[in-house]
């Protein structure tokens, strides 16, 4: 589908990442062609995530220091446990906030990097959508395949307009606010095509003009392409995107897995709440990622495996096993 114009919240946001990523996207491309905004996503993903260890330790520390306030919470909750009137409420709701500054706990701390990540992920969905108006070289391409099209293919509105139909929100025609006779709108156009759509491009025009369209059709490919997933596309439950959800599953339970082992409750109310979000996240990361581009889920699997790291290295700082006990490596325990 054709894209509307970004917001005034990712606008702005979308526009910061997409110059970052075009600028770690050249230094990618000189070095490879294939699959180079897919590695230009994973770059930008760990130098994000670096400059923000500073911030994961200071999570890690808020979590550690709620973990040592538990029991005088608990005593606190246990205090006003048959008092359920909204005085006594408030009463306890004041203990633990006065709890908490005499400790110098902020309760939030722990969530401020997934905030800080969070309209990194809207930002760079609405790019991978329109990655062509962000990443200089691929907007190059487009429109060198827009200008031939319209400037050496008689007809070709006869060849692309059937294809935009279904492709072009209604209101897009009655405000007649695309024109395919200019280089931009066609790009838009062109930019919610899926490879049918390309091919029967191929197949209606002169031999001579879709192998020079091809040619360019399959520069832009080598871009937008990660070992045979399109970045710019909905992942969708096919192959090889299925991948994507997968793995954004696995390695958001992994990263879950590794963080509750140094979050140890001793509740078993807080207990079993900590097991299901440690599922129910990764799971509806894995749904998510079905319906948003590739990209997307390319950063939130780089962001997750990052983090999973991180954690182990913390872990090991802090003298806390992140294996069972019972692991052994090899017949020796080694």
């Amino acid at each position: 589908m054709v894209q509307n114009e970004p917001g005034v919240f990712i606008g702005p946001i979308a526009a910061v990442f997409g110059y970052i990523i075009d600028v770690i996207f050249n230094v990618v491309h000189s070095m490879t062609v294939y699959h180079s905004l897919g590695f230009s996503i994973i770059l930008l993903t760990v130098i994000v995530r670096t400059l923000m260890l500073p911030l994961a330790v200071k999570q890690q520390k808020s979590m550690m220091a709620m973990q040592a306030l538990n029991p005088e919470m608990q005593r606190i909750r246990e205090k006003y446990s048959s008092k359920k009137d909204s005085k006594s409420q408030q009463q306890m709701s004041a203990e633990i906030q006065k709890l908490y500054a005499d400790n110098k706990v902020n309760p939030l701390g722990g969530c401020l990097p997934l905030l800080i990540q969070m309209p990194m992920f809207f930002g760079l969905s609405f790019i991978m959508h329109q990655s062509y108006l962000y990443v200089t070289r691929l907007g190059n391409l487009y429109s060198d395949i827009s200008g031939y099209l319209i400037n050496q293919v008689q007809g070709y509105t006869n060849v692309i307009v059937p294809l935009a139909i279904p492709r072009v929100p209604q209101r897009m025609y009655d405000n007649q606010e695309l024109d395919i006779s200019r280089i931009p709108d066609m790009n838009r156009v062109l930019n919610a095509f899926d490879v049918n759509d390309w091919n029967s491009i191929f197949a209606q025009v002169a031999p001579e003009h879709a192998a020079n369209l091809r040619y360019l059709y399959e520069q832009m490919t080598a871009i937008e392409s990660f070992f045979g997933m399109a970045l710019t596309e909905a992942t969708g439950i096919g192959w090889p995107g299925i991948l994507i959800p997968i793995f954004a599953v696995l390695s958001a339970l992994a990263s879950s897995y590794v963080m509750g082992k140094a979050n140890v409750v001793t509740n078993e109310q807080q207990r079993m709440q900590q097991r299901m979000m440690m599922v129910i996240m990764p799971a509806m990361m894995g749904v998510m990622t079905i319906g948003l581009p590739a990209g997307v889920g390319i950063f939130w699997i780089t962001s997750s495996v990052y983090q999973l790291v991180q954690q182990v290295v913390m872990n090991s700082r802090m003298g806390i096993r992140t294996l069972p006990e019972n692991w052994k490596w090899g017949e020796n325990g080694k």
